[in-house]
């Protein structure tokens, strides 16, 4: 298994991280504050998407199908979210604080992870085979 594996799922995490931190500053936020959702979005969701990119190489999870996507980005999405909320508020408050509600928290990102495995469904399929393309066209 390579490493590279890995790479269609941390751009679309990353690319994630950016466009929140891009529109935390389109609707006013402080550059800092933006900065600080890009990081700390965009981090763990890129560390997850690379994670599921090498689960799919090692043949833990199938290439393709929705169900198994849904089924880690339903653990996975909801653990980013709180890494973000967490980081956040330490940089910005100097405080650790979690959600006030951190079951609600939990289970409302575990319901809008559904939607965030589609989109990440897609756009990993279609950098994935451009990365193969590319590959097998190099290896001629």
């Amino acid at each position: 298994m390579q490493i590279r594996e890995g790479i269609p799922g941390a751009f679309v995490g990353l690319a994630a991280g950016l466009i929140a931190g891009g529109l935390a500053a389109l609707v006013g936020q402080p550059l800092g504050w933006a900065l600080v959702t890009m990081v700390a979005l965009g981090l763990p969701l890129g560390a997850f998407g690379g994670g599921f990119g090498l689960l799919v190489a090692a043949g833990k999870l199938p290439a393709g199908r929705f169900a198994p996507v849904a089924l880690y980005w339903l653990v996975a999405f909801p653990l980013a979210r709180l890494i973000h909320e967490t980081v956040v508020s330490l940089v910005l408050t100097g405080q650790v604080r979690l959600p006030s509600d951190l079951a609600g928290f939990l289970a409302y990102q575990g319901i809008v992870s559904l939607g965030w495995a589609i989109g990440f469904l897609w756009l990993h399929e279609r950098i994935a085979m451009r990365l193969r393309m590319r590959s097998a066209a190099a290896a001629r």
